[in-house]
């Protein structure tokens, strides 16, 4: 415990030499000068060590006991303090470093967005830069419950956010807001028409009156389930009950055909590099850009720019200091010929995709395609036949409202029958 009290408040090892050096002891302990660790080196001369706080009077004794002092050593948090007190200019640097730390630990770092997957995180982040936070914001300044409410309100793709702060990283959790399911318009008279010709292979009717069964043959917008169901009178009586309007709805499975087209020239245009080549550099620190470099045009003619930033990771995460280096290369062009068998093969790909895609809308199937190719003015043509399995039903809204009656023969107003 007196070894840690010496260190903590320092002391001095000191070499002492005279006549008769023990009459400093002496009078060392007769005005409680306390000392420790002595050593003699010969017969007047011996060293020392004593409290930091204590070298004036020790000095002072010395004096009556004619013996010479030297410090050897000074050690301890007292003595280092003692000695920095003398140098201004560090301890003025000191303090002008603490009290940026200080005051920059109080400005965000980082912003960091967890609990997104379909939301992009570039999104989030620049809604809230919007709304003030962003790197380089005063953290005690921002309402983070009532920035975060702000920001829902703009993001409707979320349904939680929470900001939390810690020093310089404010941490935003969110969670997305799962879609409402697409409710039926059962207000809105509508027919289902189709939406391609074809052969009706499977018809699944859940409101309205089917006006044709598997097997038929129909074409586009002939009308498959009409939205008027016809009400039968009772048998012998001679009242015409008419129709009931409806929202009509329903699934309807034909084998179609479709034609696609595509055309390509047999010639590109292909990029031949000159060797000149440039870089740029520039250093992104918080919301701020020191570009190291002029004018980025530094050619007259067509070049590549190749651009790649790099942030500063450390302990995993990313800090808002980063440098970017773009790379320019020099270019011309110059017409190549296009090998038929690639740009065959390339044009089928693209028209599967395009078919592909068409299908997706009716949750389609390919059952058969064929190809044919044909080369006419420097340009080369494919066309594909395709025979597929879908779904050509489409809503088509009608005039009239859902829940009414209309009469053929009385005197209200008449709504035409598809079938009429």
């Amino acid at each position: 415990m007196k070894k840690l009290i010496n260190l903590l408040f320092g002391y001095l090892e000191v070499l002492v030499s005279g006549a008769f050096p023990e009459r400093l002891l002496n009078l060392c302990a007769q005005h409680r000068v306390r000392f420790w660790h002595l050593t003699w080196l010969d017969e007047t001369t011996f060293t020392f060590r004593i409290a930091l706080k204590d070298r004036g009077r020790m000095e002072e004794l010395a004096q009556r006991a004619m013996c010479e002092t030297s410090v050897r050593a000074r050690r301890g948090a007292g003595a280092v303090a003692q000695n920095l007190s003398k140098r201004r200019g560090f301890l003025l640097g000191l303090a002008v470093c603490l009290g940026a730390v200080c005051l920059l630990s109080r400005f965000l770092l980082v912003v960091e967005v967890v609990g997104n997957e379909t939301v992009p995180t570039a999104v989030i982040l620049s809604e809230l830069q919007r709304l003030g936070v962003h790197p380089g914001s005063y953290g005690p300044g921002i309402d983070e419950k009532g920035t975060a409410n702000e920001a829902l309100i703009r993001l409707p793709q979320l349904s939680f956010m929470a900001i939390n702060i810690y020093g310089t990283r404010a941490v935003v959790s969110v969670e997305e807001a799962v879609p409402a399911p697409e409710l039926l318009d059962e207000q809105t008279p509508a027919d289902v028409v189709a939406d391609a010709d074809g052969i009706i292979l499977d018809m699944q009717t859940s409101a309205g009156r089917p006006l044709v069964q598997d097997g038929d043959i129909v074409a586009r917008g002939d009308v498959l389930i009409a939205g008027a169901m016809e009400l039968y009178e009772p048998e012998g009586s001679p009242v015409d009950q008419g129709y009931l309007v409806v929202h009509a709805a329903g699934t309807v499975t034909a084998r179609t055909w479709r034609t696609l087209e595509e055309t390509v020239p047999l010639t590109i245009q292909e990029k031949s590099y000159t060797g000149a080549e440039k870089k740029l550099i520039s250093l992104h620190v918080l919301w701020g850009q020191l570009d190291f470099f002029q004018n980025s045009s530094i050619f007259g003619g067509m070049y590549d720019k190749i651009t790649r930033t790099e942030y500063l990771t450390l302990f995993g995460r990313t800090f808002p200091v980063g440098l970017t280096t773009t790379t320019l290369r020099e270019y011309t062009l110059h017409e190549q010929p296009l090998p038929e068998e690639q740009a065959e093969t390339q044009l089928k790909q693209s028209l599967l995709a395009r078919l592909e895609e068409q299908l997706e809308q009716g949750d389609g199937t390919i059952l058969r395609t064929d190809f044919v190719t044909r080369k006419a003015g420097g340009c080369l043509s494919v066309t594909l036949l395709a025979e597929c399995e879908e779904q050509i039903g489409r809503t088509v809204e009608r005039e009239g409202e859902t829940g009414r009656i209309y009469g053929r023969n009385s005197g209200a107003e008449d709504l035409e029958d598809p079938q009429s």
